[in-house]
């Protein structure tokens, strides 16, 4: 009987010396999940803290949501065209890449103006004073013009009817329109991070709390040393000779899908500071009050005890307020557990106007400690001016 065989299967995106696409595809992929949990965790904290969301926090999930397809354009280009040379490509896979780098290159440009008018948006809604406000307005306009002018230098950089079709002979100068575009972004994103400095040195807090701030901002640094370098690497795709644009595809595609993926997550950081700091601190992590810990591991309390130790820092209450007996039963197996959301609602009565605690009903019974469930405390309010 002869040893049975494992059988290895092929690899799902195979890499070799004619095909380096599976590497954008992988590349990509990851940035998109990391990009996309950073600003589901934004938005989500958002909401936790502020109980709305802010024209910022739509730009950045408008960003995120653009960001998705741009993706989806750039593996659908690997898959037909990028990192493989342009002999082995059939006139078909050669149209799909050029039709999903085009869209890829538009999409790109609306993804890194949302995550740059975020930014804008977040120091604008801080209500700073009139000339950050105007300076705000200003470049949220310079954004929306450098957008326009990119879509449509983007999308007549090749002869009509198909822009997206590239070659030397029927395209402008490609490197230079990629150059200057990549220059005014550059531009942009360092207006972007003087400008919240400017407001908080106008700001009177503490000194390393500003720098720590500031920090926060200074790190969208990041992108224009990844755009610096995706520049470099567009040389080799448009000044080859031969030209083979698909083959020297690759290194630009990847460039393209880290400044983008950069982009959103430096605009989420500085709210993801205040989400980290509370992982650091517990804050996340749900209160148990004392009296539902003493209760369930079999400590018996007072009423009067319980009161003073979950109670505290939640609200003003009167001294002589106690719970009452009724509200748990004493048992051969301890004391009766309770919800600790009731307790901490129960114990809490704020004081706002005066007010008297009264039984109603026997006396006698009331002191007995055999019925406790058929006394009825209530508790009426009184007009100060009436009370002897």
């Amino acid at each position: 009987m002869s040893p049975s065989r494992e059988v290895l299967l092929p690899p799902l995106l195979p890499v070799n010396a004619e095909d380096h696409g599976a590497w954008v595809i992988v590349v990509s992929t990851i940035l998109l999940i990391i990009t996309t949990l950073a600003t589901t965790v934004t938005f989500i904290s958002r909401i936790r803290v502020l109980r709305k969301l802010s024209w910022s926090d739509t730009v950045v999930f408008l960003s995120c949501s653009l960001f998705i397809p741009q993706t989806v354009c750039i593996n659908i280009a690997s898959f037909h065209g990028i990192g493989k040379h342009r002999h082995a490509l059939t006139n078909a896979s050669f149209e799909v890449y050029s039709k999903t780098i085009f869209a890829s290159q538009l999409l790109a440009v609306l993804v890194l103006s949302c995550s740059k008018a975020a930014v804008v948006l977040l120091v604008l809604s801080l209500q700073p004073f009139e000339k950050i406000t105007l300076a705000c307005k200003a470049l949220l306009g310079m954004i929306a013009a450098w957008t326009l002018a990119s879509l449509v230098a983007l999308g007549t950089q090749c002869s009509q009817p198909r822009p997206w079709l590239s070659s030397p002979d029927r395209c402008v100068n490609q490197y230079a329109l990629y150059t200057s575009l990549g220059a005014i972004h550059m531009v942009l994103d360092m207006s972007i991070i003087a400008l919240p400095m400017t407001l908080l040195h106008q700001v009177q807090i503490i000194r390393w709390k500003r720098h720590q701030i500031s920090a926060l901002f200074a790190m969208r640094i990041l992108v224009m040393a990844l755009t610096i370098a995706g520049l470099r690497s567009l040389h080799p795709m448009f000044k080859s000779k031969p030209s083979d644009r698909p083959w020297h595809t690759v290194m630009p595609a990847i460039w393209l899908q880290l400044i983008l993926s950069s982009s959103i997550l430096c605009t989420c950081i500085p709210t993801l500071k205040r989400v980290l700091a509370d992982l650091q601190t517990g804050m996340m992590a749900g209160t148990v009050s004392d009296f539902f810990e003493q209760s369930v591991s079999g400590h018996t309390n007072t009423g009067s005890q319980s009161v003073s130790k979950s109670g505290s820092g939640i609200g003003q209450r009167s001294a002589s307020t106690s719970i009452p007996h009724s509200r748990f039963q004493r048992s051969s197996f301890g004391v009766e557990r309770m919800d600790s959301q009731t307790i901490l609602r129960d114990h809490a009565i704020t004081q706002t106007i005066d007010y008297e605690v009264r039984y109603e009903g026997n006396p006698a019974r009331v002191s007995s400690s055999s019925n406790y469930e058929s006394d009825a405390l209530s508790i009426h309010m009184a007009d100060p001016a009436a009370k002897r």
